[in-house]
């Protein structure tokens, strides 16, 4: 398996290469501009990886992902963590070192995540009796469960939309350190946006996107830096699943 390094990607505005294209590399809907980033830093990925002739981590489903990767908020810099980078890419300065974490039990984190948080729900049940299960967002299904145990008018979810994503994002991230080897010791909700993905001819794909910090206790070194390097959640190819950790006093 490709050793994982932890890369700082800063695009080349002035380069004769990334200059002609600046407008292209820029669309304003936000989907398009996540699809495009995410193929662009494809570009620096070693050709062993692009040819699939090497794998990278696994994450407890068995599903493979070549890097996880976000983008710095209104900034060209990104943050890749994957098989070390090309260095000589026409788009990028690459900064990269290799991911090896030194962790201990007690180790206080601050961390920043941009997640595609689900969970699984049963919707239905098919003419043979089986159960038919759809992947939710969790702040939608939270918000949706309670308007029907409550109540509410035409502005119920704009009332309660951020407060309930904050609730959902709690409980989704208390389970995720119950079984990855931390326990969160603060967590704040810094944003939550249903984002729409263009999809060739077919639908656009949805899904929502919660923005969090907060601090982490470290429990379990070992199991705690395998979820680092398989992610979380899920949309890993669109930007989502990289948690970003510094250590505090």
């Amino acid at each position: 398996m490709t050793a994982l390094h932890m890369s700082r990607l800063t695009l080349r505005r002035d380069s004769s290469a990334v200059a002609p294209l600046i407008d292209v590399l820029r669309p304003r809907a936000t989907g398009e501009q996540m699809n495009l980033d995410h193929k662009l830093l494809w570009t620096v990925m070693p050709e062993a990886i692009r040819a699939g002739r090497e794998t990278v981590g696994e994450d407890s489903g068995g599903r493979t992902s070549a890097f996880l990767w976000r983008r710095d908020s209104g900034s060209d810099r990104f943050y890749l963590l994957g098989p070390r980078p090309e260095t000589n890419s026409p788009f990028f300065d690459v900064e990269t070192k290799p991911f090896e974490p030194v962790l201990a039990a007690g180790d206080r984190l601050a961390f920043d995540l941009r997640v595609n948080a689900t969970v699984n729900r049963r919707i239905a049940v098919d003419a043979a009796g089986k159960a038919v299960r759809q992947r939710c967002d969790i702040a939608m299904d939270l918000m949706a469960r309670e308007k029907k145990r409550l109540g509410g008018g035409e502005n119920w979810y704009g009332e309660n939309r951020e407060r309930l994503a904050e609730e959902a994002a709690r409980e989704w991230f208390a389970r995720q350190g119950e079984a990855n080897g931390f326990a969160v010791a603060a967590l704040a909700l810094d944003g939550y946006r249903t984002q729409t993905m263009p999809r060739g001819r077919g639908r656009p794909a949805r899904f929502g996107v919660l923005d969090l910090k907060g601090i982490v206790t470290v429990i379990d070194p070992v199991a705690f830096t395998r979820r680092l390097a398989a992610g979380f959640g899920r949309a890993k190819a669109f930007g989502c699943g990289l948690m970003l950790i510094r250590r505090i006093s």
